[in-house]
């Protein structure tokens, strides 16, 4: 294993010309075919909606343990619970110039309250912008999403062993003030019997929160900015009606900011090559496969003992289920290496997800679902997270009006070399009822 090291002058410059997320946006929409000025109050619709939620969090701040307040006196409770209200209304824009030009704009300001916490009040400025048509046999789209997180810009003090809940804790993170990008840019063009699908994405998080130094704050809670810009091609041949069988290819960077005290990052270049299989198999049978080896090279300082030039296995596929016209099943499988978010390292992101849907009518319906959530840190870092959530809800719709009554529990294990981990462990109950008006 070699380690590299990159001078602050060139980390710079890197830093300074890797932000393409950006001005994807208004690439996206110089490059689309076919857009004509039109009136803008041509095919305008407006719509607004308003959702109100309250709900119960049997553990605000994912600990099951006492601290030693002895070591860590601002560290946090156990077993914190909660009254939560929050009040999200949305309004939308929606503008059909032509088939060849469509847009989509929304914002939605959720506003949390949590009677119990103060603390943790927040107010996520959820912004939406969908851009996208077809010309000929061009389908273009350009969706992106703006989050900023009006929230806390202090972070946590966790005094149990073993330190942060399983996988940093994430319903906590969405809680302090953040910002965070995602957008892309995708064609698929269709020739004969194959499609040709280039692909440009960005995401962006920036955290926020005060950066302390744990020597001087021994168990607080930092966040580490992280980026990913990426693009590609997908080449498809469709070998049933619905069915195309795909090869991608994937080429990004990956950045992580390292914290003032450390010299670690890990930021990254990789390449993916994605075969797959998309489309419906039968008129129950809908898959979307994509899944392949992940080659990584780390061009940054990183820690002794990390290999800076590994391979992972890189899966994102759904398969999508209907063994009646009411009943919808739902599986997913994601798997992608990414730098953490709580200290400067990198993990696996894993996802396994079910969800069963049935309608027993045009308006009234019911959920059920298990997630496994796993974080599979690589070496010198050897940590293993799992978070199991079984959840279920009923849902009701009439007219204008929606209600939905759900409850979710979380469970945890964390696997840290000769570490107690009874810090990391949680349970959390959730409860909720939530009611929903339509204005349109």
């Amino acid at each position: 294993m070699k380690t590299r090291k990159s001078s602050l002058h060139e980390r710079g410059s890197r830093r300074r010309i890797s932000h393409p997320a950006w001005w994807l946006t208004a690439l996206g929409c110089a490059v689309a075919p076919g857009a004509v000025a039109y009136d803008l109050a041509t095919n305008l619709t407006f719509t607004a909606e308003v959702t109100a939620r309250v709900g119960y969090d049997s553990n605000v701040y994912l600990q099951d343990v006492e601290p030693d307040l002895t070591t860590y006196p601002n560290a946090v409770r156990p077993f914190q619970d909660s009254m939560v209200i929050s009040v999200t209304p949305k309004i939308a824009f929606n503008w059909n110039q032509s088939a060849a030009f469509k847009a989509a704009f929304s914002y939605a300001p959720e506003v949390t309250r949590y009677l119990s916490e103060s603390s943790e009040d927040y107010v996520a400025h959820r912004f939406g912008l969908n851009l996208g048509g077809t010309v000929k046999n061009v389908l273009w789209e350009c969706p992106n999403s703006v989050t900023w997180i009006d929230g806390s810009k202090e972070g946590l003090t966790f005094g149990g062993p073993g330190g942060a809940p399983s996988i940093g804790g994430i319903p906590i993170r969405d809680r302090k003030a953040a910002f965070v990008l995602k957008n892309m840019v995708r064609t698929t063009h269709k020739v004969g019997d194959w499609f040709f699908r280039p692909t440009a994405t960005g995401y962006i998080h920036d955290f926020m929160t005060e950066k302390r130094d744990p020597a001087q704050y021994p168990g607080y809670q930092n966040y580490v900015d992280r980026n990913d810009i990426g693009g590609g091609i997908d080449a498809g041949y469709q070998i049933l009606k619905d069915t195309y069988l795909v090869l991608g290819l994937r080429y990004g960077r990956q950045e992580e900011r390292p914290l003032p005290w450390s010299p670690y990052e890990y930021s990254n270049r990789y390449a993916r090559l994605l075969p797959g299989l998309e489309g419906k198999l039968t008129d129950w049978l809908k898959v979307n496969i994509s899944a392949g080896p992940d080659y990584r090279d780390f061009y940054a300082a990183v820690q002794p003992g990390f290999n800076d030039h590994n391979t992972v296995g890189y899966v994102d596929s759904s398969v999508v289920l209907s063994p009646a016209t009411s009943d919808t099943v739902t599986l997913t499988f994601k798997r992608f290496e990414q730098p953490a978010f709580g200290a400067p390292s990198m993990y696996e992101d894993i996802t396994y997800d079910l969800l069963w849907k049935h309608s027993f009518d045009k308006r009234f319906s019911a959920t059920a679902g298990f997630r496994a959530y796993i974080g599979e840190w690589i070496a010198p870092v050897l940590r293993d997270d799992y978070i199991y959530t079984p959840s279920a809800s009923v849902a009701y719709t009439c007219k204008h009006w929606s209600a939905e009554v759900g409850y979710s529990y979380d469970w945890t294990t964390s696997a840290v070399t000769s570490i107690d981990t009874s810090g990391r462990e949680f349970t959390r109950h959730l409860a909720w009822i939530s009611a929903r008006y339509s204005f349109d």
